[in-house]
């Protein structure tokens, strides 16, 4: 067990559940019983289990939305509030996701952030490195239903999809990440008042580990490769028959 708190337990890894840190541990090593000690310390994790929340589904049906196309097309949108201010003030994040690729951008602000302001900090974050979408899915804020909003739709022809009306799960890729963000903030912050401090090593974690959709990272669909990430080689490993591999290539 000693690769687990390399891709579990640090700070950019992000104290996922057993699927992410499957997968994330396939990239490097296989054992036998592999899921089995991925379940069993994952299970055992005591942070895990003081901190994470239920994510059972809720009854009844959603209405799927159309699939994008290409990366960065279609994106969701929302904020997670209810959070320590610190030096900054802000105690909020503005979330936004790419729908095809899972891939996300968390952006310290303030619950009080204007339209305006949240236009200039979905360029500074969004538009900057990707580009600008067709569409871009909401609830039903009134931060996004402002004029500025409808200046930008005529302005760059993005279209401004709202959710309906007391029925926020039709966003449920910002709904499902706000919880994973909070999940995040709970079990990687022993200091709570510093969770923009941790926020980018938060992300750079989230977009690092193989979704359950694509069973990729949203790295890897986004830029061909997942990052460099050090693994610990401090841990001795011994395989038999490469060490005798070794010795008879080195006496011949």
């Amino acid at each position: 067990l000693d690769y687990f708190p390399t891709v579990h337990d640090s700070n950019l890894s992000g104290h996922f559940g057993v699927d992410k840190t499957l997968k994330a541990l396939q990239r490097f090593y296989y054992w036998r019983d592999m899921v089995m000690d991925v379940q069993y310390y994952v299970a055992a994790c005591p942070i895990c289990q003081r901190m994470k929340s239920s994510h059972q589904r809720p009854t009844g049906l959603l209405q799927p939305l159309e699939p994008p196309q290409r990366t960065w097309q279609y994106v969701t949108m929302d904020f997670v509030t209810g959070l320590p201010a610190g030096s900054s003030e802000n105690d909020a994040v503005f979330v936004v996701v790419d729908r095809l690729t899972k891939m996300t951008h968390f952006a310290p602000c303030r619950t009080t952030i204007t339209a305006e302001e949240t236009a200039r900090l979905f360029i500074s974050t969004v538009v900057r490195v990707h580009g600008i979408p067709a569409t871009i899915i909401s609830n039903r804020d009134p931060k996004f239903t402002l004029k500025f909003w409808q200046d930008m739709r005529a302005r760059y022809g993005t279209r401004l999809q709202f959710s309906s009306a007391y029925h926020p799960q039709t966003d449920g890729q910002t709904e499902s990440t706000n919880q994973t963000i909070e999940q995040l903030i709970r079990t990687n912050c022993s200091d709570r008042n510093k969770w923009e401090d941790a926020l980018p090593m938060l992300e750079f974690s989230y977009n690092n580990v193989p979704s359950a959709t694509t069973n990729h990272s949203p790295f890897y669909l986004n830029y061909g490769m997942d990052p460099i990430v050090r693994i610990s080689t401090n841990v001795e490993t011994q395989v038999p028959r490469s060490q005798q591999f070794v010795e008879e290539l080195q006496t011949a």
